[in-house]
């Protein structure tokens, strides 16, 4: 990555739109998808955080359309919302997913047939995903764990998998401010409405006026569209928390 191109320029350098399940989408709106709010989408690659810059990756690949994924742990690497963004993704995606995980919900969640390396490196295959696996080997007498409901297991590994969910450290610190932030700006957008209504026969005042509500504006629909995906991820922490 060039640390000084702007990120919204190295996924066009790419692509310009993609084909989606629900049509055409642009490079803008998967950013978007992706966590990258329009005020990210112009910074500078430098400025992100290592996380960022392999969700921005990931998604240059994905954004050129390939048939066929080669996956090789990808829980190890990718944080929680960017797993979730993959797991969406592959619940559409038409082409071939070729992975190795020890991450059993992944693998519930995203495949559907197992290839297992077994005793003597002889590499056997199960239709399903790990939960078929592992109902397959404890029949046979090889996993040597109490036999539960399929839906039960599933239900368990979801839960170890959730369990993962929280704020990463820059998320906690945004957090605790963009409240406060949220109404700087909406303050900031009154005084300049009121000051707007002062001005309104001095036409290159209120010009200047005009540009700095306008700023103000997208600045502050930045800002909740932030603040929504910041509420929803801590109202899914605490949920999991009382479990």
């Amino acid at each position: 990555m060039d640390p000084e191109k702007k990120v919204i320029d190295y996924i066009r350098d790419t692509a310009e739109y993609v084909k989606t399940p629900e049509g055409t989408a642009s490079a803008s709106q998967m950013l978007e998808k992706f966590l990258f709010p329009p005020y990210l989408q112009h910074s500078q690659i430098k400025r992100l955080s290592g996380g960022e810059k392999r969700r921005l990756n990931l998604l240059r690949v994905l954004m050129e359309e390939p048939n066929v994924l080669i996956l090789d742990e990808p829980t190890n690497d990718l944080d929680i919302a960017t797993m979730n963004i993959l797991e969406e993704f592959l619940d559409s995606f038409e082409g071939v997913v070729i992975t190795v995980s020890h991450d059993r919900y992944f693998l519930d969640r995203t495949v559907n047939r197992i290839f297992a390396f077994e005793n003597n490196g002889v590499i056997k295959q199960y239709e399903g995903g790990y939960t078929d696996y592992s109902l397959k080997k404890t029949d046979e007498g090889e996993i040597s764990e109490q036999k539960e409901p399929k839906e039960q297991k599933k239900t368990e590994y979801k839960a170890s998998h959730e369990k993962k969910l929280k704020f990463t450290y820059k998320e906690q610190k945004e957090y605790e401010t963009i409240e406060s932030d949220i109404a700087a700006l909406e303050e900031k957008l009154e005084n300049t409405e009121k000051e707007m209504a002062l001005n309104a026969t001095d036409f290159v005042k209120l010009e200047e006026l005009s540009k700095i509500k306008e700023e103000t504006e997208n600045l502050l629909n930045e800002k909740m569209e932030r603040w929504e995906y910041l509420e929803d991820l801590n109202q899914k922490i605490q949920e999991q928390n009382k479990k």
